[in-house]
């Protein structure tokens, strides 16, 4: 544990302190006055007893300032706190006691300065106190902004996860119908095949009427002149089969891209459902985190009200039990 480091002020006080059992202005003191000395700055009995014995100054000898100087810090604690600090309350006491024995003596001087360290050390315990306060109150905002920040980390981790998966499961939905429309295009195709080669040729009136023509004079036993008819009706009929083929062809292409127009007209919905949906969530999400920072917002400035509440009727009690700790002497 490090020494405390005292302040002008606080050694000012020591030595007014010291100097009450140095009455003849020596620089010295007894070891006997030690423990007495010890005990009024605060520190019990048997600490200052431990003390004196660690620092070996229990044989009848003499102390300065510099080594009482070494002993108190040695046996002083850490800082208090917000607490007020019992050491330098027992300062104010005794340097009170000293002004007043200094103006009832008429050493009035004496008086002055002994006034002056009380008012300095009496700021100074006010300031230590209130910068305390301060540093617990910043603790309290920094732990609060923290815990908000942690809020919000958590809020989007579990927005993102949230879209990962909406985004995943939409993969899927797409992917599905994607394979759907594949096996419902090829049925589409095998059946609308089949029905077009099952389809029988509608043959015209021209050919319809040399077939007629040819199959009578086959009855009529002219079959040169069947035969030579028959000729013209095959290259009208394969002329014929050719067009129709044509014909569907371009029916088949035209009720495949029909088909076709349709499967991407019910995907292209699904994705812009999809991408609606999406944008819905963007939107809830935005609103979601508006409200969660003003949420906390509203937080931090509850806080910071309540500290500053606080910190006035806290520094108001600060001052009033310093003058207290000095006044009560007068009562005594």
């Amino acid at each position: 544990m490090a020494a405390p480091a005292y302040s002008k002020e606080e050694i000012s006080a020591l030595r007014g302190i010291f100097a009450l059992y140095d009455p003849d202005g020596t620089g010295e003191i007894s070891s006997a006055d030690l423990e007495s000395l010890l005990q009024k700055i605060g520190l019990k009995q048997e600490a200052a007893r431990e003390l004196i014995e660690r620092f070996d100054v229990t044989e009848p000898t003499t102390v300065d300032f510099a080594k009482f100087l070494e002993l108190v810090k040695a046996g002083q604690p850490d800082q208090p706190g917000e607490e007020p600090d019992p050491k330098v309350l027992e300062f104010l006491r005794i340097l009170e006691q000293y002004r007043r024995k200094c103006e009832k003596e008429g050493n009035y001087l004496e008086a002055d300065r002994a006034h002056q360290q009380l008012e300095m050390l009496r700021k100074q315990e006010e300031k230590r106190q209130q910068k305390a306060v301060r540093a617990r109150q910043i603790a309290e905002r920094q732990d609060v902004q923290i815990a908000h920040n942690m809020q919000y980390t958590d809020f989007n981790a579990s927005w993102d996860k949230y879209l990962a998966e909406y985004d995943r499961m939409a993969q899927i939905y797409i992917q599905q119908m994607t394979e759907r429309h594949a096996t419902n295009l090829l049925e589409f195709q095998r059946k609308l095949q089949s029905e077009m080669a099952e389809r029988p040729p509608k043959w015209s009136r021209e050919l319809l009427e040399w077939r007629r023509r040819q199959h009578m004079l086959a009855r009529q036993k002219n079959y040169a002149e069947a035969q030579r008819i028959k000729k013209i009706a095959d290259k009208l009929e394969d002329k014929e089969r050719k067009s129709c083929e044509n014909m569907s062809g371009g029916a088949f292409s035209r009720k495949d891209g029909q088909f076709r127009n349709q499967q991407q007209a019910e995907l292209q919905a699904l994705l812009k459902r999809i991408d609606a949906r999406r944008k819905e969530h963007l939107k809830q999400r935005t609103l979601d985190s508006k409200r969660l920072l003003q949420r906390n917002r509203n937080v931090q400035a509850v806080l910071e009200s309540k500290q500053a509440a606080e910190s006035s009727a806290t520094f108001m009690e600060i001052r009033k039990n310093l003058m207290q700790s000095t006044t009560q002497v007068a009562a005594r």
